[in-house]
């Protein structure tokens, strides 16, 4: 190819990756969408945490997947004590704790629910800890999701303050090289 005509290839090349770049967020503004989430995260008067059980998408009989039959149950929600809570919330709004540039992956299997309270309002974020990514909700709605494995370890570790028998968890730290 000529380099005349390699030029209009790679500015084609980079918008085209620019623009799959920004499917998801770039930041913790967009992934919460609206100042109000932000500020009931921050302001937030409870926060509490429950583990999920995965209810399967059901097989149709000609072998394909209905995947609006994939749903979670809560579990009884467990309060989040003080402490854990400010280092929950410091570590869901800090910046550094996502990877703004991870796409696509496997469909996650979300395993805790944890809520922020303020008044009625309510800002839940589900926890996948296979592929690393959080899911936020308001009012019903997914508002976004991004990838927080660069802080992973600090949200496993978080979440044993609360659960420390659980197995599920105890063994994604371990998968994770934390100590037992």
């Amino acid at each position: 190819m000529k380099p005349k005509r390699l030029i209009p290839f790679v500015l084609f090349a980079l918008w085209f990756t620019a623009a799959c770049a920004t499917d998801g967020p770039a930041s913790v503004a967009e992934l919460f969408v609206t100042p109000e989430n932000i500020r009931l995260v921050r302001k937030a008067d409870k926060v509490d945490v429950c583990i999920l059980r995965h209810i399967e998408a059901r097989v149709l009989p000609n072998g394909r997947i209905d995947w609006n039959t994939e749903r979670y149950e809560e579990t009884a929600f467990t309060p989040v004590p003080e402490p854990t809570a400010a280092e929950l919330r410091d570590l869901v709004l800090n910046e550094k704790s996502y990877d703004w540039k991870a796409t696509g992956g496997r469909r996650p299997q979300l395993y805790l629910r944890l809520r922020f309270h303020r008044g009625d309002e309510v800002v839940a974020l589900d926890f996948c800890f296979v592929c690393h990514v959080l899911v936020v909700k308001s009012k019903g709605q997914e508002l976004g999701h991004a990838n927080f494995r660069p802080n992973g370890d600090l949200f496993r570790r978080a979440f044993l303050k609360i659960f420390p028998d659980d197995a599920p968890l105890r063994h994604a730290a371990q998968e994770a090289g934390l100590p037992p």
